[in-house]
């Protein structure tokens, strides 16, 4: 229904999960964030910072506010499991629904440049060569004078004042070592992270339907009929 956004339920994360299995992770993110918008067919066109917040916002909804994360040191290899609350990574005014834009003078170049979106994501290959350029030429509205291909030296600068255009784009933990003492900043994939808790509560759920499947007969719509308090006391029935 438009206007209002849909919800990750037990009803429709196994249609969730088996849609996003075959796609590329840029894919997946547009999928999920889809769930949380109150207009999905726009998802796409969003700056990169909203769609963060929309993850954010499926994440706390369906799996809480707490996100647990795990990091190795890049100063001596220790293992840091850290939780972090969703309402730290939230950008500031929840990440802006419009597309930014601005311009900088580059070696010579007037660059006119706008935020990225979660549709110039999903057109670029990331295993492709020169796939960060390619991104951020997507980025580049125009260019005065305009002399051909973009170099990458002025891309780079485009890439160094995005940040500031679209805060929020990259999530960002600061951590510290209590090892090493060493501080460093590391990026947090919020579509992974919550594609990881997608696939892990549909893994669940259909060994719950087997298990109920093979025990009394129930079809998949049975099992997911019934409450997860009634179906765990079933599970139990089953094994006893």
């Amino acid at each position: 229904m438009s206007g209002v956004p849909r919800l990750l339920t037990e009803s429709n994360v196994l249609d969730v999960w088996e849609s996003g299995l075959a796609g590329p992770s840029a894919a997946r993110s547009l999928l999920l964030a889809s769930m949380a918008a109150p207009s999905p067919r726009s998802v796409a066109d969003l700056p990169l910072s909203a769609l963060n917040s929309l993850l954010l916002e499926l994440r706390r909804d369906a799996f809480g506010a707490a996100l647990p994360c795990t990091a190795d040191c890049p100063g001596c290899g220790e293992s840091l499991d850290v939780t972090v609350a969703s309402h730290e990574l939230l950008p500031a005014g929840g990440g802006a629904a419009a597309i930014a834009t601005a311009t900088l003078v580059s070696y010579g170049r007037t660059v006119t440049y706008r935020a990225l979106t979660g549709r110039d994501v999903r057109a670029v290959d990331p295993e492709a060569p020169r796939a960060r350029q390619t991104l951020l030429r997507r980025s580049v509205l125009s260019v005065d004078p305009p002399d051909g291909e973009v170099p990458d030296e002025v891309l780079e600068d485009v890439a160094r004042h995005l940040a500031e255009l679209d805060p929020g784009a990259d999530s960002v933990l600061t951590l510290d070592c209590p090892q090493c003492e060493h501080h460093w900043d590391a990026a947090l994939d919020l579509a992974d992270h919550l594609w990881t808790d997608v696939c892990g509560y549909a893994h669940r759920l259909l060994h719950e339907v087997h298990a109920l499947a093979r025990a009394f007969g129930w079809t998949e719509a049975d099992v997911l009929a019934i409450s997860p308090t009634r179906r765990r006391f079933y599970l139990e029935a089953s094994t006893g």
